[in-house]
């Protein structure tokens, strides 16, 4: 066997302590009650949950592209095959993954397929065919050619009966067509049959928008796209289930944030395929993880369904291809069908639920998005608060990439910690990756370390305890997602560097800390108005009722009451603009308000405009001017902060003042007041009414308290009110 390393491929299990079981999210369609618990599966075995995106590792090389998946069983076990990579991975959990190196193995675009106990693969745009009985062995042997070499997204397909097909298509203005192959020759046998074209005008999914563009797909960004081009449809993908054909294909591009999947559906492989009006299939275009496209649609060892789809990134500057799954069904009337609401949520690995569809977010809700970020510095624009704002195009970089550089996040409360994903990114490598980068080969393709950082919690900001210690990691990470054995409680996370590769300056894209499941609360919203487009049937707006406290809204939606199988998630907004629907059907919608039981930072921007003054201490006479001296110590009072204490006074002669204003207090101190060892305050003096406006709301006062060597004033402002 040609293994390079065994890998995980989505999630790590870390030590922590404390148990309780998860409460996954409530069901869709009105059913707000919450689901079982997953199965007591022991976690000495491997975490039971993964979070979206999914890195692709090997070994100690840098982290693999992410492009256009397949997915099949092979002799019971998961095998996975990505663009432009000789090399696969074989897992039989789906959730340890070993890399096989197969040097033979074609490049560019794959599929795979297997026939009589063979796996066949090919490449787009080529004539070459390829066979192997051992996957395991990485040895690959050319066992045939086609009859073109025009097969773009070229997907093979073996039906029940054994018969060979080709599906194919990758255009802005060709359809994807089929043809059967002598499965012996692979020569094509009979005509090749025209399935379908775009319809962009009547599938809002389709359509091209320029503001969805996340970067340019064209080499140098040497053109933008322009106003009368057809959006791209690719990658087109068989499944059978219970007898019928489910024909997916992508659109509209890696580089759209709207990138996604619909699917057509025959009784007969060659055809005529009906558009599914339930459609897009996979569709996510708001959240941590945007896209959801040119994929596949698998079994899994139970023969439930799985869409793995390929969704765009960005790290470095560079645009680039991850991969991110989502459970699939096939419903009572033969309707396929994703489930992306908390997609980028922690979820429950194949094989883990039963009900994956419906119910496989693991109930651990987002507890950073939004809270107060303290950072040990900052590069320019770059800011703490990009570090937790769901937004995988911005970041936050510190200054440098050394060591003890962090990010700590308040969560405002004390909350239940189940996971944590950190996003990482960097700034000013020596090293490019990604779109338009040189190919690792070309460069630095291993490292002894990749990011090297920890994790701690703490209840103070204080006082802290490591829970996560990735201080000599090896593996080139970018998404690290961590299931913890068990739950710790915390109010603050730290994630500090350790180690930055490359000698980049130190970045996070996004800390997501998970939690709060027995908190969490859903609530369905029963104000809300949908307007849809007169003009444009592929258009409707959304408004409703805020929910107070709420985090965010999964809005659903979908043709039938009972089929509402489309989602946005909406975060700090109560309105939404759907350009997604198709134009024949009428719709219906659901809002589900979720909250985790805990509150967005929100800067009290009073502590600027109003609420706070300046305080100054001065010992003796002062020199000069309407206020302070050398002998001077300044305060500044903030809303909410009752105590501001002059330490290390001596005796003499002192004046308490509003700075650059009146006088509050003036008199002598003497030793006896201000040396002893009782508590007991020796002074206390009345300095001023608090209030608005023509109500008295409060007083500042101030107080002596003696010390063993020195004195202390303290003043004190209080509200009634």
């Amino acid at each position: 066997m040609r293994v390079k390393s065994l890998i995980t491929l989505c999630g790590i299990l870390a030590a922590a302590s404390l148990s309780v079981f998860p409460s996954p999210e409530a069901s869709a369609q009105g059913r707000r009650a919450k689901e079982k618990a997953a199965p007591e599966e022991s976690l000495a075995g491997g975490p039971l949950t993964f979070c979206n995106p999914m890195d692709l590792v090997v070994g100690s090389e840098r982290a693999r592209r992410g492009g256009e998946p397949v997915v099949l069983i092979f002799e019971d076990e998961y095998y996975l095959f990505v663009t432009g990579s000789r090399g696969y991975w074989c897992s039989e959990n789906f959730r340890d993954w070993t890399y096989i190196d197969a040097p033979t193995f074609p490049g560019g675009v794959v599929s795979v397929v297997e026939r009589k106990g063979v796996l066949y693969a090919c490449s787009m745009n080529s004539f070459n065919v390829f066979s192997c009985k051992d996957p395991k062995s990485g040895k690959w042997e050319q066992c045939g050619t086609f009859s073109s070499d025009r097969y773009g997204d070229a997907n093979m397909f073996v039906d029940d009966d054994d018969r060979l097909y080709m599906v194919y298509g990758w255009s802005q203005l060709m359809p994807f067509r089929i043809v059967e192959l002598d499965p012996e020759t692979f020569k094509e046998k009979g005509e090749t049959q025209v399935l379908f074209f775009s319809d962009y005008k009547n599938h809002g999914f389709e359509r091209r928008s320029n503001e969805d563009v996340i970067f340019s797909i064209f080499a140098n960004n040497y053109r933008p796209y322009y106003d009368e081009e057809y959006p791209w449809i690719e990658g087109p993908w068989i499944t059978k289930h219970n007898g019928k054909y489910y024909l997916q294909y992508a659109a509209i591009g890696l580089e759209f944030t709207s990138y996604s999947h619909g699917v057509y559906v025959a009784d007969n492989i060659m055809g005529p395929y009906t558009y599914s009006e339930h459609n897009p299939l996979t569709f996510k275009t708001t959240g941590y993880v945007q896209g959801a496209g040119h994929g596949s649609t698998f079994h899994d060892k139970d023969g439930r369904l799985w869409t793995i789809c390929m969704i765009p990134a960005f790290y470095g500057g560079n645009g680039g291809a991850e991969l991110a799954i989502y459970p699939t069904a096939v419903d009572e009337d033969g309707v396929m069908h994703s489930n992306t609401a908390f997609g980028d949520y922690p979820q429950y690995y194949p094989g883990i639920r039963t009900d994956d569809v419906e119910s496989n977010f693991a109930g651990w809700m987002l507890l950073s998005k939004g809270k107060k970020v303290e950072v040990s510095s900052t590069l320019g624009d770059n800011v703490a608060s990009n570090a937790v704002d769901e937004n995988f195009m911005t970041n936050w970089f510190a200054e440098t990439g050394n060591p003890g550089e962090y990010l700590t996040v308040d969560l405002g409360t004390e909350c239940e910690i189940n996971a944590i994903q950190v996003n990482f990114d960097r700034a000013d490598a020596t090293v490019r990756v990604g779109r338009g980068a040189p190919r690792p080969a070309d460069d630095v393709a291993e490292l002894t370390r990749y990011q090297c950082y920890t994790v701690e919690v703490s209840d103070d900001n204080e006082n802290w305890t490591v829970i996560i210690d990735k201080s000599d990691n090896t593996q080139d990470r970018r998404h690290d997602y961590t299931e913890l054995s068990e739950p710790v409680k915390a109010r603050y996370v730290k994630v500090t560097n350790v180690f930055t590769h490359d000698n980049a300056k130190f970045g996070i894209k996004d800390l997501r800390v998970f939690g709060n499941a027995d908190k969490a609360k859903f609530t369905e919203v029963t104000d809300f108005k949908v307007v849809r487009s007169i003009d444009d049937r592929r258009n409707a707006d959304l408004l409703w009722t805020p929910v107070p406290g709420a985090d965010g809204y999964v809005v659903r939606y979908g043709i039938e009451p009972d089929k509402l199988y489309n989602s946005y998630m909406v975060y700090g907004d109560n309105k939404l603009t759907i350009r997604s629907l198709n134009t024949r059907p009428d719709y219906y919608y659901e809002i589900t308000a979720f909250d985790s039981g805990t509150d967005y930072y929100k800067p009290v921007t009073e502590a600027v405009n109003g609420t706070g003054a300046e305080i100054e201490l001065t010992k003796g006479s002062r020199s000069g001017g309407r206020s302070g001296g050398a002998n001077t110590t300044r305060l500044m009072t903030y809303q909410g902060v009752e105590e501001y204490v002059f330490d290390n006074i001596d005796p003499g002669t002192y004046t308490l003042r509003h700075s650059y204003g009146p006088v509050l207090w003036r008199g002598d101190l003497t030793e006896a007041e201000l040396i002893g060892s009782s508590d007991e305050p020796t002074v206390t003096a009345f300095l001023t009414y608090l209030g608005t406006g023509t109500e008295v709301r409060g007083k500042m006062e101030m107080k002596v308290v003696p010390g063993r060597e020195h004195g202390k004033i303290v003043v004190t402002m209080t509200y009634d009110k």
